[in-house]
């Protein structure tokens, strides 16, 4: 076994070889430095080394990478139009507008629990207390650790006067487990019915307490409000957030893609409920008709 080590004719890098004893042969081996296919001719007397498919020395290889991927430096530089430049700001401006609407929506369903509502009228509330095989009489309604006072309609219905707002209730009722139920009730008319039925709205205005015979405490489902505004907050951030990086995009004249994506969501947001959207569907508008604003974005 014979260790020969030998320059690579194109980087000039050494490499070692390892003959199993031949005196001659002929194989083809990898340049370790320029990863080069190299054909090697071993003889009796000699070492060939030549570079496979005839490639030629014409420069190191570090030197042929130098510059690989950069702009060379006699290219013009672009310059781009001041009307696209004005355009892109004008869309940026109408999707950022739209996305910060959509956070004020956000922050005002956050909090919407903690507003004051007592400059609006009472509203009449129906309780509808029951099990599975009658309606309730003679029970204790409580609404936020307070009890309240009632007019009972018969079949289990009770109404009661309060304000809009969010309320912690539980009835008590003899034999049956005490039943609580968070729900918020919205402002609305004072005495809102179905026309067909004369009932209030269930979840709205009319709160139907299901009771269980025995002992302890059943949570009953909160209503939807009170769903909406656990989870729609954060929804309608993320949403503005996005709609935020579009028009960062849109102004950089990044990515139309991109900038398409941010408008969209700016309009979801639900800015001022119906102003966000109107503003992020103009943006979507003036985005498709001016989409070649994008197709000159360099950076410099």
């Amino acid at each position: 076994m014979e260790k020969i080590e030998f320059e690579c004719p194109i980087c000039e890098n050494k490499n070692n070889l390892i003959l199993m004893g031949y005196d001659k042969a002929e194989f083809e081996k990898k340049c370790l430095s320029c990863k080069i296919d190299l054909e090697i001719i071993k003889t009796k007397d000699e070492l060939k080394i030549n570079p496979k498919n005839n490639i030629q020395k014409n420069a190191s290889v570090d030197e042929e990478k130098k510059g690989y991927g950069k702009v060379p430096a006699d290219y013009a530089v672009y310059i781009s139009d001041e009307t696209e430049n004005k355009t892109a700001l004008i869309i940026a401006i109408l999707i950022l507008t739209s996305s910060l609407m959509g956070m004020s929506t956000g922050w005002s369903l956050t909090n919407a629990f903690e507003l004051d509502y007592s400059e609006y009228g009472k509203i009449n509330l129906e309780i509808i207390v029951q099990n599975n095989t009658s309606d309730l009489e003679n029970v204790t309604i409580i609404f936020n650790n307070k009890e309240m006072n009632y007019t009972y309609e018969g079949n289990g219905s009770y109404n009661i006067l309060v304000i809009p707002g969010k309320y912690s209730a539980k009835i008590n009722a003899s034999e049956h487990k005490n039943a609580t139920m968070d729900f918020f009730v919205p402002p609305q008319d004072s005495n809102l019915r179905l026309p067909e039925t004369n009932e209030g709205i269930e979840g709205v205005n009319k709160f139907t307490f299901t009771m269980e015979k025995g002992t302890g405490t059943i949570i009953l489902e909160e209503n939807i409000y009170i769903k909406i505004f656990s989870w729609c907050p954060n929804l309608v951030y993320a949403f503005s957030l996005i709609g935020i990086w579009g028009a960062f995009v849109t102004y950089k004249r990044q990515s139309y893609k991109n900038a398409q994506i941010g408008a969209f969501f700016s309009v979801m947001a639900m800015g001022f409920l119906i102003i966000g959207p109107i503003l992020g569907i103009i943006a979507l508008y003036y985005l498709k008709k001016h989409k070649n604003i994008f197709t000159a974005s360099f950076k410099n």
